[in-house]
């Protein structure tokens, strides 16, 4: 027997599907199916009716598209309730529907609180057709009922998260596009800078903190961030290279992020952002301590000292050598004295800092002079003194 009715055609133009369950095994429950299918305008109607107590938050649905999909899908439960072969346009429907209210940005629980009122719209549809005479075979088929719903629902939540997973991914993609244009010098001019900063979601003038993190810091660094669309990140030859607008009284070095890395706050507008990145890797090569932040305070006399050797090689090899004659212990103390002071520049404070007497640090300098040939309360020498240590990798420890 072959039904054919058009009353829950899409406002756009009808779509004129046949039901046709041929010589049915069950007659009394395709007798059932049948007589729904002429009124299945009803079910559309009590969907819409349910759906109006739903809230899909900010989302956007055109009214249309909410009525095009609960027709469509009233059909869907019908033909395979009567264990037909679907429509080739019905059987892609679960995956079109998810994929455009995922895109559609429609909460996904919300989606789905919709989908499960379909079972009640279904149900009460059944026992309108059935009446009293027909609620015994309504009731030993439930399990079709339900299982066409439920069959509905695990297929719109995996094209839902398949097709969130693309779009996180297109976004992502786009988003590394950017910020590969940024760091490869692709803004060249204030336009192009103002148009990445309104595609990044960031002021083109603002303030910056950059992170550079090397070796076995980028997974870590990469999970942590990850989740935080407010923190960028871009890799390059195995550094990573993150940024963020800078917040007063929650900057990195103030949170401590728990990894080493190079530092550079106060960044001014998001162009001299790579720019400062690269400063920030030679920061973190510079680490001396190879863990935490490394900063311009921190590393600033092992950059010195590696610029001297350069264009003077053997620049602090005096100095190491004239250590290296020393005994451990009293190089260590050496060491020590010269690190506090030259980073206090107060007696009181390095004594405070060594648990030692003002008298003992004032011997240790002196013997630090004589051993050295520098004097740390000069400050022409104690520069030179400071850079020159700064290559023994006991003063950095």
């Amino acid at each position: 027997m072959t039904v054919r009715d058009n009353t829950a055609a899409r406002p756009s133009g009808p779509v004129i599907r046949e039901f046709n369950p041929g010589r049915p095994m069950e007659p009394e429950w395709t007798e059932l199916l049948e007589s729904l299918w002429k009124e299945r305008s009803r079910l559309v109607d009590d969907f819409l009716e349910r759906f109006s107590a739903i809230s899909y938050g900010e989302a956007l649905v055109p009214k249309d598209d909410v009525y095009r999909t609960a027709a469509d899908t009233m059909d869907m439960f019908l033909y395979q309730m009567a264990g037909l072969e679907l429509p080739p346009d019905l059987q892609t429907l679960p995956r079109e529907v998810a994929g455009r209210r995922a895109r559609q940005g429609v909460p996904l629980d919300a989606f789905l609180e919709a989908i499960r009122n379909d079972f009640r719209v279904l149900w009460k549809g059944l026992e309108r057709v059935a009446r009293d005479q027909g609620i015994s075979v309504l009731v030993a088929n439930m399990d079709r009922v339900l299982d066409a719903v439920e069959g509905y629902v695990s297929s719109i939540q995996q094209a839902y998260a398949e097709e969130e997973a693309r779009l996180a991914r297109n976004k992502q993609l786009y988003r590394q596009r950017l910020l590969s244009r940024l760091f490869n010098a692709e803004a060249g001019s204030s336009g192009d800078t103002q148009d990445l900063a309104a595609a990044l979601g960031v002021e083109a003038a603002g303030t910056f903190e950059v992170l550079a993190v090397t070796s076995d810091a980028v997974a870590q660094a990469q999970r942590q961030f990850e989740p935080d669309h407010r923190i960028y990140m871009y890799e390059n030859t195995g550094v990573l290279y993150v940024f963020r607008q800078q917040r007063k009284g929650r900057t990195w070095q103030q949170e401590g992020p728990g990894f080493p890395a190079g530092y550079l706050p106060d960044v001014d507008g998001l162009a001299a952002v790579p720019a400062a990145a690269a400063s920030a890797l030679v920061l973190a090569q510079q680490n001396p301590r190879g863990a935490g932040l490394a900063t311009m305070e921190d590393t600033w006399m092992g950059i010195a000292g590696g610029l001297l050797e350069q264009k003077f090689p053997g620049f602090s090899a005096p100095i190491k050598q004239a250590l290296d004659r020393c005994t451990p212990l009293e190089r260590q103390r050496l060491l020590q004295v010269a690190r506090s002071y030259g980073r206090t520049g107060s007696i009181k404070e390095t004594a405070e800092e060594l648990f030692c007497h003002r008298n003992t640090v004032v011997n240790r300098l002196h013997s630090l002079h004589e051993v050295i040939g520098l004097d740390l309360t000069v400050p022409a020498e104690a520069a030179r003194a400071l850079v020159a240590l700064s290559r023994y990798s006991e003063f950095t420890d």
